[in-house]
């Protein structure tokens, strides 16, 4: 079952996507099928659609605006837990801590400790199990955790929730232990709109506090000089990082659908 919804999450990817069509195409081309050429052209029409800035900005940007950056913590003061969902974390003592938590979780996690200094009576409470089945892993939480100590917050003040793998059992654990209570959602930007629409679903009180914004913020260029017009023209061309805005977003949007099939949402 794993090795099929990896290979689903893959396909359903712009990379998946691109991938498959000059796989399948190049050998229909060979034995002259008209539908290759389709298929590579197809590859070719996504690349560029996908890896270029307006499309991929384009579907980032409309998940992450659902919910405003928590700048102002006056109205948050008496919340007393702000909760953190993990991403990727791995065991490894050749390296520092540093290098075992992903970029994505980091960036989360700095938006954790700046509203734990804010909020001077909040715990944190980190959210994540191992990444794989198997229960010889530490769970992503306890090496993000270790992580928070380093950065100064005191072990006392961080609790655990270690069985979780993904955002519906995050919820379901997290209900375990605050109930109703409401607390502050910290989370990228980007999967912020499914795990509320999760937790609101399971009955509990989130607020949203987005992290992690990957999306272009585009500025006014009225006045730009013809040097940062060019800038602003090659940023537009496909890369990579283009590519991957893409691919964050599509995988949110079809982990929506999904959760939305199974009633989780």
């Amino acid at each position: 079952m794993d090795i099929l919804k990896s290979v689903c999450q893959y396909v359903i990817t712009p990379s998946g996507i691109i991938a498959l069509c000059f796989i399948v195409s190049v050998p229909l081309i060979i034995i002259g099928k008209r539908i290759g050429k389709y298929l590579l052209l197809l590859g070719i029409i996504s690349y560029f659609a996908f890896a270029s800035s307006p499309v991929s900005i384009a579907l980032l940007a409309r998940l992450e605006n659902k919910y405003s950056p928590l700048l102002d913590t006056k109205g948050v003061q008496d919340v007393d837990t702000i909760v953190l969902l993990t991403g990727a974390a791995w065991e490894d003592p050749h390296v520092p801590l540093t290098s075992q938590v992903g970029e994505t979780t980091v960036s989360r996690l700095l938006e954790v400790i700046r509203l734990f200094y804010l909020i001077p009576r909040a715990k944190i409470m980190i959210s994540g199990g191992p990444l794989d089945t198997d229960e010889r892993d530490m769970p992503v939480s306890k090496i993000v955790g270790d992580l928070a100590t380093v950065t100064g917050i005191p072990r006392e003040r961080i609790l655990l929730e270690t069985n979780s793998t993904n955002t519906y059992e995050n919820g379901v654990e997290i209900k375990k232990l605050l109930g109703e209570e409401p607390f502050i959602l910290v989370t990228s930007a980007s999967h912020l709109p499914r795990a509320i629409a999760v937790f609101q679903k399971l009955g509990l009180s989130p607020i949203p506090a987005p992290a992690d914004f990957r999306a272009i913020r585009n500025k006014p260029h009225v006045n730009a000089s013809m040097g940062e017009l060019v800038k602003v023209m090659i940023s537009a061309l496909p890369s990579p990082d283009n590519l991957a805005h893409s691919e964050r977003a599509l995988h949110e949007y079809a982990g929506f659908t999904w959760y939305w099939l199974r009633g989780w949402i």
